[in-house]
């Protein structure tokens, strides 16, 4: 048999085998497949967060070697200024995700919520 029969007796059998018995499953079938609608979308979440985070770390590191590749020198303060800031920025949100992280793995225990 060669290897291209072989692979569609693959694809045949288990389609033949799971055959819908009854209503009930056909209809779950169908529920399965229905679109689910996306939940409203909240901005003020954690991965929101990360992605500025992230993207302005970036954005400033990217910023300061296309000054650097120009040549331009001069003061360097506003570079330190936006580097602090962006650092400051990376380094909460690696932060809260280490920290889910470890109450993931049960590590730490979560605090409960202040009033």
């Amino acid at each position: 048999m060669s290897p291209a029969q072989r692979k569609e007796r693959r694809r045949r059998a288990p389609a033949a085998s799971r055959a819908p018995s009854g209503p009930t499953e056909r209809a779950e079938e169908q529920a399965a497949r229905a679109v689910q609608p996306l939940p409203p979308w909240k901005w003020r979440t954690f991965p929101v967060f990360f992605a500025l985070a992230v993207g302005v770390f970036l954005g400033v590191y990217g910023g300061v070697l296309a000054g650097y590749v120009n040549g331009r020198d001069g003061n360097g303060t506003p570079t330190l200024v936006l580097f602090v800031v962006a650092a400051i920025l990376l380094g909460f949100a690696f932060s809260r995700l280490m920290t889910r992280w470890m109450i993931g793995r049960r590590w730490v225990k979560p605090r409960a919520k202040r009033r």
